[in-house]
């Protein structure tokens, strides 16, 4: 017994004695270890100091630096680690350590293209049993830094600030029951990162509860090239699994919150402000990451299109935006698409509203669009690309469906088919700013093709309009000199499609602004009012057509196709009738029409009889039955007159006029009536710039009055035969 005794005080004194030298013994064991340890990673080690207390019983590592093999490359490092042993370690069977803090700790991650970590082959092999049985009260790291380096994707990570507490760590693999309370805090990116959570880590079935909030979240990189200010992120989770590899989780009460998003598409800058998304629940499983239903909601926003300024055009409001996404899931997949749905309220009277499937995976979407008084403004981008023209304002209702294709937001194409109806709409040069047109409505049914522009219409109905018709100078229309060249000339057409039903595929790789093509089943026109204008003569001659009504049926920009036509209306208050075929939107102009006017006022045309007769009309009527036809630019027409009581005014002074008795020969034409009946034929080419149908007219006017005077016997013999007849007398 008394051997017993001595030996159990030498094991005691024995332990004492280690216990008491261990500041000096154990520093040394640590740094032998560690060196052993990184040599065997083929990694270097560098260890500052190491301090062993005893009274309490502490341990303090400073300055480690951990470098890839070359000695160069920094793979992890810390100023500090402390532990200090619990007073009551001696009532476990294992040690326990009140408190473990790592200061400023940086690690450098890096992972390669074939998915490898550098910090895998630090991980040694793996052994069986619970390991070393160990109780930590409480794991703190204090002002952690790191950096993350995915050298397949080239992208690049910072850590700052991280805090983390972990309280009741234990190393026991048999305490599956056990909850650990983490708590971290850091900055990723510049974003701030706050994550509670409960998690059971050893039990045969992993658990884990808690939440997260993300302030100043860069979403930069998934929204790109949109610009996107910092979000907050905040949410619930919960996960269970059999490994860490395989698990499963949920997300509730998501909620991501932008200030402000912006980008431009289609020509138009877009910003958003106060955009918030959320969802109630998020599943994830096998890799896959449902988010369900996902509700998103705005304050405002505003529309502005490129290259103008807020001046010429402020930017147009939005307001009231709620939608939701339904089918939502990541990684996309091509076979479920999502649903979307989408309300807005545009400018201060404009409501939208859209709702169709959205397949992410081949950038398309299929949507019913319903609209009402959408300011058409924000279109001028797009329509400057086809014309020289100003929208001044109008309001755009619809309702049909949109299917496009977005490759990016600058490359895109869209086809609608619908209804669409433009109210109060305006338009004018935009050059110098004249009206060009106006219209109260006009209602369009059918197909349009958007980048290039293709439409096909069924149906389209004006009413209440004004156009600007004006002869320039140079004999050349106002409306033809508003569209743009395009660089590449459409092929034309071979063969002859059926009369209304071709539209010209666009050549392969044409730019935008090449023509679009159009085809219009039925125009209806009511209410109309055509203003011409012609400065091809001097002083210039102006008309009015009132009243103008009828339809356009069979209207294409295909060669070879004709429309037919049928107007009536008013012109300066004489009735109107204009048919026949035509094809106006033709690269090669085609018509074949006839005109009848009755009872017109001739004093309109002094401006004429001024240049080629030289003399004003005092009054006068005229009546006509007009055929024309264009053909390869080329005009054939004839002219059936009947002119009652014409009546010549003052002579004017007009050079390069022939004078000759006109009161004479007006005598001599007109009928024991007082009608003036004449067939007058006119040929010339649109490409002469000097032709002009009006001056052709004239001229031919005043060649027959010229014959008249130097043959007037022919014309009185035919007044000799009726007894009582004789020319009219008129003013000289």
């Amino acid at each position: 017994m008394r051997k017993l005794g001595w030996g159990v005080g030498i094991l005691l004194g024995g332990l004492l004695g280690g216990m008491l030298t261990a500041p000096e013994w154990l520093p040394g064991l640590i740094h032998r270890e560690a060196q052993h340890w990184a040599e065997g990673t083929r990694h270097r080690l560098v260890i500052g100091s190491i301090q062993v207390g005893i009274f309490p019983v502490r341990v303090r590592i400073r300055e480690v630096r951990l470098y890839e093999a070359d000695g160069q490359t920094p793979v992890l490092g810390f100023e500090e680690l402390e532990g200090h042993l619990a007073l009551h370690s001696g009532l476990h069977p294992f040690p326990v350590i009140d408190e473990l803090t790592l200061t400023h700790p940086v690690v450098h991650l890096v992972r390669n293209p074939a998915g490898a970590w550098n910090l895998a082959s630090l991980a040694g092999p793996a052994t069986g049993g619970g390991g070393f049985p160990l109780l930590v009260e409480n794991f703190r790291i204090v002002r952690g830094e790191g950096t993350v380096w995915d050298q397949g994707s080239n992208t690049h990570h910072d850590i700052r600030h991280l805090q983390f507490d972990l309280p009741q760590l234990s190393s026991r693999l048999r305490d599956e029951d056990a909850w650990l309370s983490p708590s971290l805090r850091a900055e990723v990116d510049g974003a701030s990162l706050a994550l509670k959570a409960r998690i059971r880590p050893f039990a045969a079935e992993l658990r884990g509860e808690g939440e997260l909030s993300v302030q100043g979240l860069d979403l930069t990189y998934w929204l790109s090239p949109w610009s996107v200010s910092p979000s907050a992120l905040s949410t619930r989770f919960a996960f269970r699994g059999p490994s860490w590899g395989a698990l499963q989780g949920e997300l509730s009460g998501l909620r991501l919150s932008v200030p402000q998003v912006g980008g431009t598409v289609a020509g138009l800058e877009t910003r958003w402000q106060g955009v918030q998304l959320s969802a109630r629940r998020v599943d994830y499983a096998g890799g896959q990451v449902n988010f369900g239903t996902v509700r998103l909601t705005g304050h405002d926003g505003q529309i502005h299109p490129v290259g103008l300024s807020e001046a010429a055009f402020p930017p147009l409001l939005l307001s009231g935006i709620e939608g939701t996404v339904e089918k939502l899931a990541w990684p996309v997949s091509a076979q479920t698409p999502l649903a979307l749905s989408l309300a807005l309220q545009v400018g201060a009277q404009g409501h939208l509203q859209m709702a169709g499937p959205v397949d992410l995976a081949a950038h398309a979407v299929h949507l019913a669009v319903t609209a009402r008084h959408l300011d058409l403004r924000v279109i001028q981008p797009w329509l400057t690309r086809y014309a020289q023209v100003r929208l001044e304002r109008g309001q755009l209702s619809l309702a049909g469906v949109l299917d496009g294709t977005f490759a990016s937001p600058q490359t895109w194409q869209g086809r609608y088919r619908g209804r669409g109806q433009a109210d109060d709409l305006a338009l004018r040069e935009g050059r110098h700013g004249q009206l060009l047109w106006r219209s109260k409505t006009l209602f369009v049914q059918g197909e349009a093709n958007l980048n290039p522009l293709r439409l096909r219409l069924d149906q389209v109905a004006l009413s209440d309009f004004y156009a600007r018709l004006h002869l320039l100078p140079d004999a050349t229309l106002n409306w033809v000199n508003l569209l743009n060249s395009p660089p590449v000339s459409a092929p034309e057409s071979r063969g002859a499609p059926p009369s209304g039903e071709a539209v010209p595929a666009p050549s392969g790789g044409a730019p935008a602004a090449a023509r679009a093509a159009v085809v219009i089943r039925k125009i209806t026109l009511q209410g109309g009012t055509i203003h011409y204008r012609d400065d091809y003569v001097h002083p210039p001659y102006e008309a009015n057509l009132t009243r103008l009504g009828g339809e356009i049926e069979g209207l294409s920009s295909a060669e070879n196709t004709t429309a037919r036509l049928e107007l009536r209306g008013r012109v300066h208050e004489a009735p109107l009738l204009i048919e026949g075929q035509i094809n106006p939107l033709a690269q090669n102009l085609f018509l074949d029409m006839t005109a009848q006017v009755t009872g017109m006022d001739l004093t309109q045309f002094s401006p004429y009889s001024d240049k080629y007769v030289g003399y004003d009309i005092e009054r006068g009527k005229l009546s006509f039955d007009a055929h024309y036809s264009v053909r390869n630019h080329d005009l054939q027409a004839t002219n059936h007159l009947v002119l009652n009581e014409l009546t010549f005014g003052k002579p004017v002074a007009s050079p390069g006029i022939t004078r000759f008795p006109v009161a004479l020969a007006v005598a001599l034409l007109q009928d024991p009536q007082g009608r003036i009946t004449m067939n007058l034929p006119i040929a010339g080419s649109l490409d002469d710039p000097q032709f002009s149908v009006g001056g052709v007219l004239a001229r031919t006017l005043v060649q027959a009055l010229e014959k008249a005077v130097e043959s007037p016997f022919s014309l009185l013999g035919k007044w000799l035969k009726t007894p009582g007849s004789g020319p009219n007398q008129t003013r000289p």
